[in-house]
C-alpha cells in the first residue's frame, strides 16, 4: 500500500520522467526545467516554483503600485533583510505592494528609530526560516535519502514542505496576537516600579552547561544536533513552567528573564536539575534590578552581574546577588552566604549568596 504523497520505487528513467511530469504539473516552465537540469537542481525546483511570487512583480513595480520612491522601497526590503538582486528582477506579488503601502504609512515607522522594528521583524522571521529549512534538511530530507527515496519522491516532499511552510506563515498572524498580548502585559508589569521608560525591572539568569564542550567532541553530528534540540526544548519547557522566558542560547549557555525573583530562582534550579547528568554539571547566576530592553534582549549592570555570577559558580551551584535575595523574602527560597566577591567590571566587592532548592532546616 502506497502512503499518500509517496511514490513506489521507480527505475531511474521512470523516476526522472515522473519528476519532470510533476514539475510541469506544478507550473514549472520549460526554461526553468532546462536551467535547473543544467545546474543539477531539478529536485529543488519544485519548492522554488511553490515559493515564487505568483504575480512576478519587480521592485520597480512595487514602488509604482505603492506610490513610493524606488529608493524608499529598496530600503524597506533591505531593512527587513530581503535581498533584491536588481530593480527589474521579478520576485514580488500584489500582497507585497499592499504590505509596503500599509507599513510605510504607519507613523511609528517614521520615528527616528522606526527602522529598528523592521530589523527585528526581519531578524525574527529569518530565524524562523532558518530553523524550518534546517529541520527539513536534517530530519525529513535526510531520512528520505537514507530510505533510498527517488528524485521524484524528494521533489514532491520538498514542494509539499514549502506549501506547508507558506500555510504556517499565513497563519502566524493569529499566533502573533497572543504573543503580542503577552508581551504587552510583561512590559507593563516590568515597568510598574520604574520611572524611565527605557528600563524594565526583572530578574536575569544564566545557566551554563559545564562539561558540554568535551562531551560534544565525542558526539557524531546527528547526535550533537539531537542533543542541542533537546537542550533548547527542555529549557523552553522549564522556563514556561516557571513563568520565565528564554532570551537566547549562547553556545552551551542559556539566558533567561523572569518578572519575579522567586520565579527566577525556581527556574534556575529547574534548569540545573533538568540538565544534570551524562557528564554535564550545570551552574548558574542570578541578579535582580533595572535593565535596558532592546530588540527582545536585555542590557546593563544587572545582566553583566548575572553573567559574572554564573562564571563564578562551581558546577552544581547557583549564585545570586543580594538584591535578588531580598526580592524573594517570604517566598520560601533558601540562600547561603557565599561571601563578598570581586567581580570583573565591578568596582566594589559584591555580596554573593548560593541559592538552595530547599529552605534551611533552621529557618
Amino acid at each position: 500500500m502506497v502512503v499518500q504523497g509517496e511514490q513506489p520505487a521507480l527505475s531511474p528513467e521512470l523516476d526522472k520522467a515522473d519528476l519532470l511530469a510533476f514539475l510541469r504539473e506544478l507550473g514549472a516552465t520549460p526554461e526553468q526545467i532546462a536551467d535547473a537540469e543544467a545546474r543539477c537542481s531539478l529536485v529543488q525546483l519544485g519548492a522554488d516554483v511553490v515559493l515564487s511570487a505568483a504575480d512576478a512583480l519587480t521592485v520597480r513595480d512595487v514602488a509604482a503600485g505603492s506610490g513610493l520612491a524606488l529608493t524608499q522601497v529598496l530600503e524597506f526590503w533591505t531593512t527587513l533583510g530581503v535581498a533584491v538582486p536588481g530593480p527589474d528582477v521579478p520576485m514580488f506579488s500584489t500582497d507585497d505592494v499592499e504590505l509596503v503601502r500599509a507599513l510605510c504609512s504607519i507613523d511609528l515607522l517614521e520615528h527616528a528609530e522606526g527602522d529598528e522594528l523592521l530589523r527585528v521583524v526581519g531578524s525574527a522571521l529569518a530565524r524562523v526560516a532558518d530553523a524550518a529549512v534546517a529541520f527539513y534538511v536534517q530530519s525529513v530530507e535526510s531520512d528520505l535519502a537514507d530510505s533510498g527515496a527517488g528524485l521524484s519522491q524528494l521533489a514532491r516532499k520538498s514542494a509539499m514542505a514549502a506549501t506547508k511552510a507558506l500555510d504556517l506563515g499565513a497563519g502566524l498572524g493569529a499566533v502573533f496576537t497572543h504573543i503580542l498580548r503577552d508581551a504587552i502585559e510583561r512590559q507593563r508589569r516590568a515597568q510598574a516600579h520604574v520611572s524611565d521608560r527605557a528600563l524594565s525591572r526583572v530578574a536575569v539568569g544564566f545557566v551554563d552547561l559545564v562539561g558540554f564542550t568535551p562531551l560534544s567532541h565525542r558526539m557524531a553530528s546527528r547526535e550533537l544536533s539531537a542533543f542541542v534540540i533537546q537542550f533548547e526544548n527542555q529549557a523552553f519547557k522549564i522556563a514556561s513552567e516557571h513563568g520565565g522566558r528564554i532570551v537566547k542560547h549562547i553556545g552551551d549557555e542559556v539566558m533567561f528573564v523572569a518578572l519575579e525573583a522567586p520565579a527566577a530562582c525556581r527556574l534556575a534550579l529547574g534548569l540545573m536539575k533538568g540538565f544534570a547528568g551524562e557528564g554535564i554539571q550545570p551552574r548558574g547566576g542570578l541578579a535582580f534590578g533595572d535593565v535596558v530592553t532592546r530588540q527582545g534582549d536585555y542590557y546593563g549592570e544587572v545582566v553583566n552581574l548575572a553573567s559574572r555570577l554564573s562564571d563564578l559558580a562551581i558546577p552544581g551551584e547557583v549564585l545570586a546577588d543580594d538584591e535578588l535575595r531580598r526580592a524573594t523574602a517570604g517566598a520560601g527560597i533558601a540562600f547561603d552566604p557565599a561571601g563578598r566577591r570581586q567581580l570583573k567590571g565591578f568596582e566594589d566587592p559584591v555580596a554573593v549568596f548560593a541559592v538552595r532548592d530547599e529552605p534551611a532546616a533552621h529557618g
